[in-house]
């Protein structure tokens, strides 16, 4: 094979670099996607799998979807990158191909990923009140000291936003496991996460923090029973999603780069035979 001109061996070590890049951004990729899905200390985390396997809501949980689409794409991008160093340092023309041809299916798959959840996301923040109410209905148990992963994050949510319920208080007026009853004649109005707390304590220990004002969830003084999480809640959801979204846009941003070098390389290299 003749010797590469000065212009095309620069494209070819670029080529390279760029590999390394995206073999990094990969690689970041995978790690921010299993810290989405593995972390276990965010007492948020029921919140961020809204829709995943559930028939109440057929919307599969956005941002879940979108951490597996990054450890997989990544992953993916990963091996594909290597792929790309060796095609180009071997100045092999059906390796860059390959490459190239495997990074266009990937990029394509990526694009199909974010338009689809662009279409879901409007259905998700229809749904996903209803959804939310629906879970306080069947699964919210109204105890600071709950293991359950659902009611822990409704009260993590309530004491951190200062806020109470989907809407309000009334929300948990049909929550089928949520022992109301204190006494023969006194039952609670609200759960004890709606109430005024020591945040810093219930942060470190929520099982032992009582309410400020005994009376709370009997009467709903010094409480947030009337202040909506709903706004705050999504909120949230948003904030993870834009990080998820903004990794993503860099990996496709270093796919296309070296979608363009491989197709040049790989023109030449056929040549050059």
């Amino acid at each position: 094979m003749a010797e590469l001109s000065c212009g095309l061996k620069c494209c070819k070590y670029i080529l390279f670099l760029v590999n390394l890049l995206v073999f990094m951004i990969g690689a970041a990729a995978v790690a921010v996607g299993i810290w989405a899905l593995a972390d276990k200390t965010n007492k948020l985390d029921p919140l961020t799998k809204i829709g995943a396997n559930t028939g109440d809501f057929n919307v599969v949980g956005l941002l879940q979807t979108g951490a597996i689409v990054m450890v997989v794409g990544g992953g993916i991008v990963v091996i594909i990158s290597f792929l790309g160093c060796c095609g180009a340092i071997k100045e092999n023309s059906c390796m860059m191909c390959l490459y190239a041809g495997l990074l266009i299916l990937i990029l394509l798959l990526e694009v199909a990923a974010v338009v689809l959840a662009a279409v879901f996301r409007s259905k998700f923040e229809a749904e996903a009140k209803g959804f939310l109410k629906n879970n306080i209905n069947n699964t919210y148990q109204g105890i600071l000291s709950t293991k359950e992963p659902f009611s822990l994050a409704i009260d993590f949510a309530q004491v951190w936003f200062d806020c109470c319920g989907i809407d309000n208080y009334t929300d948990f007026e049909g929550a089928v496991k949520w022992n109301k009853t204190i006494s023969i004649n006194t039952t609670m109005k609200i759960p004890p996460s709606c109430c005024i707390l020591n945040k810093d304590a219930f942060f470190k220990d929520q099982a032992s923090v009582q309410p400020s004002n005994a009376n709370c969830t009997q009467s709903g003084d010094d409480s947030n029973m009337n202040k909506s999480c709903w706004k705050n809640i999504l909120d949230f959801l948003q904030r993870q999603a834009t990080i998820v979204l903004g990794v993503a846009i860099g990996v496709v941003a270093a796919e296309l780069l070296c979608i363009i070098s491989a197709c040049c390389l790989w023109s030449t290299f056929r040549q050059e035979k």
